[in-house]
């Protein structure tokens, strides 16, 4: 008994570990934005422990489980939230680079102009000599 106790133990602190991971995790399910807990428990040969968590929440395990954790549905919004607020980042960014090529074009555009102004002939006023300077 205190064996199987110290298994589920290390278990379950890898389980931790793993879930803390959660992208990094190879476990990771990025289409269903899941932990593969199934997978998990089958590859620490725990069937019997997914046999009896699917009893508990139905199959498949990797949905029903997670389902109906609070914390999931939190951490599942926060994930949305950030999303968005990074397309919207990424969108700001976007616009200011877009100025920042623009400014950059118009001031190319001013140094251009300046530069063929500088290429043009210069009109220099002569003035008429006076009579007195001749003599």
């Amino acid at each position: 008994m205190e064996s199987k106790h110290r298994e589920n133990r290390t278990l379950f602190e890898a389980l931790r570990e793993e879930v803390a991971a959660w992208e990094a995790s190879p476990y990771f399910l990025p289409e269903e934005e899941l932990f593969d807990l199934e997978r998990f428990l089958k590859d620490r040969g725990a069937e019997d422990l997914c046999l009896r968590l699917e009893e508990t929440f139905g199959r498949p395990l990797n949905a029903s489980f997670w389902r109906t954790l609070l914390p999931y549905h939190k951490l599942r919004r926060v994930r949305l939230e950030i999303r968005k607020e990074e397309a919207e980042h990424d969108r700001k960014r976007a616009l200011y680079l877009e100025s920042v090529k623009e400014a950059h074009r118009a001031l190319r555009d001013l140094l251009e102009l300046l530069a063929e102004d500088e290429k043009k002939p210069s009109l220099r006023l002569v003035r008429p000599s006076a009579p007195e300077e001749d003599a």
